[in-house]
C-alpha cells in the first residue's frame, strides 16, 4: 500500500465524513413524486485491537422520479474543534428489479470531497455501487466503496476500497427510524474490518 492510499485509510477513519459509511435505505423506491428527507447518525470503529473509532452524522433526500426509479443527495459531517464541518457531497440513485417479494433493487452513488491537511489540498471521488435484498422493513444489502485520492501539488493518484454488508430495518411510518449495522472490510492487506452501527430518522413528504 502506497503513501497516498495509507493517508486515504487514516483521512477514512479519523476523518470520516470524506466518504459516507451510512446506508439508509432498504430495496423498495419511493412512489413517483414522494420524496424523503432524514437524518442519520453513524458510529463504530476497527475490529483491531487499540484500532481507533469514528463518529459521523449524515443528511439525505430522496424522490421517486418514475416508476421504480428514484433520486437523492446526502451530505456527510462531523464534529470537529471549531464546530460541525460538513463532509462529501453525494448524488445517488436507485432502481429497483423486482417489485415482489423478495424485493431486489440496485444502486450506484458519486462522492466528492475536498480537504486540507498539512498545508496541502487533497480531493476524492467515490463510488458506491450496491444491491438490496428483502422487504421494505427488514433487509440486507452489500456495498462497495471505490475512492480515489489526489494531491493539489503532486500527480499521484492513490486508490482505497471497501466491501461491506449491511443488515438494516425501518421502522414506523410516515416518520420511521432506521438503525442498521454494517461490516466494511479494506480490500487491501494489513488493514482491519470495520463495524459501523447507524440510526437514522426519515421523514416520508407528499400523499
Amino acid at each position: 500500500m502506497n503513501r497516498t492510499v495509507g493517508l486515504f485509510a487514516v483521512l477514512a477513519l479519523w476523518l470520516s465524513g470524506c466518504i459516507s459509511l451510512g446506508v439508509f435505505q432498504g430495496p423498495d423506491v419511493l412512489p413517483e413524486g414522494k420524496a424523503e428527507v432524514g437524518l442519520g447518525l453513524v458510529g463504530g470503529g476497527s475490529l483491531e485491537e487499540g484500532g481507533g473509532g469514528l463518529g459521523m452524522f449524515e443528511l439525505y433526500g430522496r424522490v421517486g422520479v418514475a416508476s421504480r426509479l428514484e433520486l437523492g443527495a446526502r451530505t456527510t459531517g462531523f464534529l470537529a474543534v471549531g464546530g460541525v464541518t460538513t463532509g462529501a457531497l453525494m448524488a445517488e440513485g436507485k432502481y429497483q428489479l423486482v417489485t415482489t417479494w423478495p424485493l431486489v433493487a440496485v444502486g450506484m452513488g458519486v462522492s466528492y470531497y475536498a480537504l486540507e491537511f498539512n498545508n496541502q489540498t487533497f480531493s476524492t471521488l467515490g463510488l458506491y455501487p450496491a444491491v438490496w435484498v428483502g422487504s421494505s422493513r427488514l433487509f440486507a444489502g452489500a456495498r462497495m466503496i471505490v475512492v480515489t485520492i489526489g494531491a493539489e501539488n503532486s500527480d499521484e493518484v492513490g486508490t482505497g476500497s471497501l466491501a461491506g454488508f449491511t443488515i438494516g430495518a425501518r421502522l414506523g411510518g410516515r416518520v420511521s427510524l432506521r438503525p442498521e449495522l454494517t461490516l466494511y472490510a479494506p480490500l487491501y492487506e494489513g488493514s482491519a474490518p470495520l463495524l459501523v452501527g447507524g440510526l437514522g430518522l426519515s421523514f416520508r413528504l407528499g400523499r
